[in-house]
C-alpha cells in the first residue's frame, strides 16, 4: 500500500486551502472514493497529474511504458499522496460527448455558471440527437456538460454532431466554439471528443484540490466552489 512517505508535506496551497493540502490529505481522500473511482474509470485509459513540488504538477499517461488502467489490484500501488488528479480517456466509440465550458480565470465564476446554464438549456431543448445531459463541476473554474446519445458512435462523429448544432445556434454569436480561448469570451471546447481525448473524472480532484462532482441543474446558479472542498481547516 502506497501510504505517503512524507504525510505532512504540503503539495497544494491556494485560496481554497490557505493552510495547504498534504500528501496524507490527498491519500486519505483517494482511499475514501476508491470504489467510485474504480467504477468511473473501468476500462478507461487514465491520465494522471502528479505533484512533484508544491502546486507543480507533471502529467503521466504511461507507467512502465504501458497505458495506465486502474484496477482493484493496482490502485493502492499507483495512487499516492502526490497523485492529485485523474482524467479519463475516450474510447474510439462512445455513447456520450463532452462540452467543456472553457472560461478564463480572470472572467469570474459567475460567468462560467451563466454560460453553462445557457448551453445546458440549448442541449436539452434544441438537440434532439441527445437523450439526456448532466452538469459536472470540473474542480477548477468551470463546468463540463456530458451529453448522452443513448447509443455508441465514433467519437469523431459525436464531436461533429455537437459542433454542427452549436455552430447553427444563437450560442455561436456569444461564444467561440472549439477554438482557442480568448479573454472575455467563453469557449465551448469539444476537443475531449476524440479517441484518447481526456476529461476529468467524477470524484477525482483537480490540481486545485477541489472535487470534480455532479451538479444538479436546479442548484447551478447557487453552486459555490467551496462545496467541492475536501478539507475545511
Amino acid at each position: 500500500m502506497s501510504y505517503p512517505k512524507n504525510p505532512n508535506t504540503i503539495v497544494i496551497q491556494n485560496k481554497f486551502y490557505s493552510k495547504g493540502l498534504t500528501e496524507l490529505d490527498i491519500w486519505n481522500y483517494y482511499q475514501k472514493v476508491k470504489p467510485n473511482l474504480l467504477k468511473n474509470l473501468q476500462n478507461r485509459d487514465v491520465m494522471m497529474f502528479i505533484m512533484v513540488d508544491k502546486n507543480k504538477a507533471i502529467v503521466r499517461r504511461r507507467l512502465d511504458n504501458k497505458v495506465i488502467r486502474l484496477k482493484p489490484n493496482n490502485y493502492d500501488q499507483i495512487i499516492t499522496g502526490r497523485t492529485v488528479s485523474l482524467h479519463s480517456g475516450m474510447s474510439a466509440h462512445e455513447s456520450f460527448g463532452i462540452i467543456d465550458i472553457d472560461i478564463s480565470p480572470n472572467d469570474g465564476f459567475r460567468w462560467a455558471k451563466e454560460a453553462t446554464n445557457r448551453v445546458y438549456n440549448y442541449v436539452m431543448d434544441k438537440m434532439p440527437v441527445i437523450r439526456s445531459a448532466s452538469i459536472r463541476y470540473t474542480g477548477k473554474q468551470s463546468f463540463h456538460i456530458k451529453c448522452d446519445f443513448g447509443r455508441k458512435m465514433k467519437t469523431e462523429v459525436i464531436q461533429f454532431l455537437i459542433k454542427k448544432f452549436l455552430l447553427n445556434s444563437e450560442l455561436s454569436k456569444i461564444y467561440t466554439i472549439d477554438q482557442k480561448r480568448r479573454s472575455g469570451v467563453p469557449n465551448l471546447d469539444l476537443s475531449p471528443n476524440r479517441f484518447r481525448g481526456n476529461h476529468i473524472t467524477v470524484d477525482s480532484l483537480s490540481i486545485w484540490g477541489l472535487r470534480c462532482m455532479e451538479v444538479d441543474y436546479v442548484n447551478l446558479r447557487s453552486f459555490d466552489q467551496r462545496e467541492a472542498l475536501i478539507k475545511y481547516k
